[in-house]
């Protein structure tokens, strides 16, 4: 049986007002249809440029040392959960992402917005009451690269979108009180002890196979030794992360809400510095590139111009 995941995932609705709907990338294009994703630097909005490739994801410019927040609204009239990774974390538990509900593990931690509401995510959450806050900074000073967990996400802003199951009335009749047939007869007795005998039987040859099986401890150490560390060093500098910034104030709360087990819709974003952004073709070039020798073979002549400066 599936267990049950009420009254673990952190309400975002009430915790802040809601933010008018606009568009927020220079085609007047916002991502998302379900919700509404947008990113905030320093108070103001940050373009979002739509990949020329057409995967549906968009870029955005990082700015070392700026503060940013994601807001994330909801476009429908239903309550829906957000997962909100940041280089590949989760934006609460600062857990890597993995798969959600796989087995008996529990599922990621997230943000569940009221119908038509929104909040403005602006950290790590180390607290039903405080977060710390995004902040562009060098990648090897980013949160994940100190805190060894660094990944294949560095650079992405990710929002996974999850519908709430729908819950089934559940009939319950009224117990119906039978004679017990081993009431008198003292068989239920026996075959309970019966029972008991044979998980105790079973228990102890499992522990005996078990302790064959395993290895020993200088064994295990040994094997860690040949192991080594995980390799969770980041690559050279020159791309940006997200750091851990100030502390900062911002309380949610506890709600029950038991989300469908696959995402409903994913939203991604990514974060480079101006350089990277021109060199991959989405911001244009500073200044067309010119050939000054060949200008000055051909002595064109014009009219005068006024200096640049």
């Amino acid at each position: 049986m599936r267990p049950s995941l009420v009254a673990t995932v952190l309400g975002a609705a009430g915790v802040l007002a809601a933010v008018p709907a606009c568009a927020h990338s220079p085609y007047g294009e916002s991502p998302g249809s379900l919700v509404s994703v947008s990113v905030e630097a320093e108070g103001r909005s940050v373009p979002l440029y739509p990949a020329p490739d057409g995967s549906g994801r968009f870029y955005l410019e990082a700015r070392e040392g700026e503060r940013y927040a994601v807001t994330i609204g909801n476009r429908t009239h239903e309550r829906l959960g957000v997962v909100l990774t940041v280089d590949g974390l989760n934006a609460i538990s600062g857990d890597r992402e993995r798969a959600p509900w796989a087995g008996s593990r529990p599922g990621p931690r997230m943000y569940v917005l009221d119908a038509w509401g929104s909040a403005s995510v602006k950290g790590w959450r180390t607290s039903l009451d405080d977060v710390r806050r995004f902040t562009f900074v060098d990648e090897r000073a980013s949160y994940a690269a100190r805190s060894g967990k660094a990944n294949s996400r560095m650079g992405w802003i990710e929002v996974a979108v999850y519908r709430e199951r729908p819950r089934p009335y559940v009939y319950r009749p009224d117990p119906v009180y039978r004679t017990d047939p081993y009431e008198s007869s003292g068989a239920r007795d026996e075959s309970a002890k019966r029972s008991a005998e044979e998980q105790a039987e079973n228990a102890g040859k499992a522990e005996r196979d078990d302790g064959r099986d395993r290895p020993s401890a200088s064994a295990r150490d040994e094997g860690l030794a040949r192991k080594g560390p995980p390799a969770t060093v980041p690559p050279a500098g020159g791309y940006p992360g997200t750091g851990w910034g100030a502390r900062e104030t911002d309380p949610a709360m506890l709600v029950d809400f038991e989300p469908e087990a696959s995402p409903a819709e994913r939203v991604a974003l990514r974060y480079e510095y101006a350089s990277a952004l021109r060199a991959l073709g989405i911001l244009p070039a500073p200044w067309a590139a010119r050939d000054r020798l060949r200008e000055r073979e051909s002595g064109d002549a014009g009219f005068a111009k006024p200096p640049r400066w």
